[in-house]
C-alpha cells in the first residue's frame, strides 16, 4: 500500500473520529423518527414522548475535540509505514513503529470494529438512518483496516 494512501487513511479516521461524535446526536433523533413514526401522544411519557434533553449528545464534539490529538496520534501509529519503509515525515507516528507495540494496536483496532458494527446494529433498518448505519460501516472497515496492517507488521515483526 502506498505511503500517500496510507497517510489520507490516518486522516481520514480524524474525520471520522469527529463525525462520529456528531452521531449519537443526529443518529439519536433519526432512530426516534422512524421508531415514533406515526405514534400519537396519550397524556404518558414514553420512549416516543418524554421531557428528554440531549444534554451529553451536544457536548459530545467537544470531547472528541478535545480528544482529537490522542486519536491523530493513534491513526498516524497504525497506518504509518514501519521506519525502514517510510519515504514521507510521519510526525504524529511513533519512531519505533506499529510493529513493536504489536498486538495493542491491533486489539485496538479490533476493539473499534466491534464498536462500530454494534453502533450501526443499534439502527432500525430504514432510508431515514441508513446514512448512520453507513457512516458506522465506514469507520468500521477503518478500524479493520487497520487492524490487518498493524497485525501484518507484527507478524513480519516476529518472523512469520
Amino acid at each position: 500500500m502506498g505511503e500517500g494512501l496510507r497517510k489520507a487513511l490516518a486522516f481520514t479516521g480524524c474525520g471520522l473520529w469527529l463525525g462520529s461524535s456528531l452521531m449519537p446526536l443526529f443518529g439519536g433523533a433519526a432512530k426516534h423518527r422512524v421508531l415514533c413514526r406515526g405514534a400519537t401522544f396519550d397524556g404518558q411519557f414514553d420512549a416516543c414522548f418524554n421531557d428528554y434533553l440531549p444534554v451529553l449528545e451536544l457536548i459530545a464534539p467537544l470531547g472528541a475535540l478535545f480528544l482529537l490529538y490522542p486519536f491523530a496520534v493513534f491513526a498516524s501509529a497504525v497506518w504509518a509505514p514501519e521506519p525502514g519503509q517510510r519515504r514521507q515525515h510521519w510526525r504524529l507516528a511513533p519512531e519505533t513503529g506499529a510493529a513493536a507495540r504489536f498486538p495493542w494496536y491491533t486489539l485496538l483496532c479490533t476493539a473499534g470494529l466491534v464498536g462500530a458494527a454494534w453502533l450501526a446494529s443499534r439502527y432500525p433498518l430504514d432510508p431515514v438512518t441508513a446514512p448512520f448505519m453507513l457512516f458506522w460501516t465506514v469507520f468500521g472497515l477503518w478500524f479493520a483496516g487497520g487492524a490487518t496492517v498493524t497485525f501484518q507488521a507484527g507478524r513480519a515483526r516476529l518472523g512469520g
